[in-house]
């Protein structure tokens, strides 16, 4: 009865890793879960505070790290973000994720780039209606670096949420 027992308590727990697959796993067939669905597709982000775009630097090839900045807004891709039901934001341009870097531990003024989309938290951004983007790795939201006057290439970083509007972002 005692090897029935057990034999019942790994069929249980056989069924329930089966059942609880994280989403973008694999399973055994290989077979990639589907895509996440956008909430809103291919459209500029701007800061209200001077109404430029976020920006993916694209004055060199892009790569894991490229600079996410703010500029006149132009309609080039590499000013489009998605917004996906996993709570990303993709770069139109090469469809890399807005990522927070945590190659050190994040505090106020971490830079913000783009990079692969691996379903880490500090790839993951909650919108709100008033315009905050929060990331879901420490409660930071998205700004724009005021500390001088804002011009094209001014640094978009991750700040404790004040409420200013360099921390408001439009998207239509």
């Amino acid at each position: 009865m005692r090897h029935l027992t057990k034999l019942f308590a790994v069929f249980g727990l056989l069924l329930a890793a089966l059942i609880v697959v994280p989403t973008g796993a694999t399973g055994a067939t290989g077979a990639i879960a589907a895509a996440p669905s956008a909430r809103t597709a291919n459209t500029p982000i701007q800061s209200r505070h001077d109404w430029r775009c976020l920006d993916s630097d694209v004055s060199s090839p892009t790569h894991n790290g490229t600079k996410v900045q703010i500029w006149d807004c132009n309609g080039w891709n590499n000013q489009k973000w998605t917004y996906y039901d996993d709570y990303t934001i993709r770069s139109t341009h090469d469809g890399r994720c807005l990522d927070a870097d945590v190659s050190s531990p994040t505090h106020d003024g971490t830079k913000v780039q783009v990079w692969d989309c691996n379903g880490w938290d500090n790839q993951k951004w909650t919108m709100y209606t008033n315009g905050q983007v929060v990331s879901w790795h420490d409660g930071r939201c998205l700004d724009l670096d005021v500390s001088s006057p804002t011009h094209n290439g001014s640094k978009v970083q991750v700040w404790t949420c004040n409420g200013w509007d360099n921390q408001s972002w439009y998207k239509p």
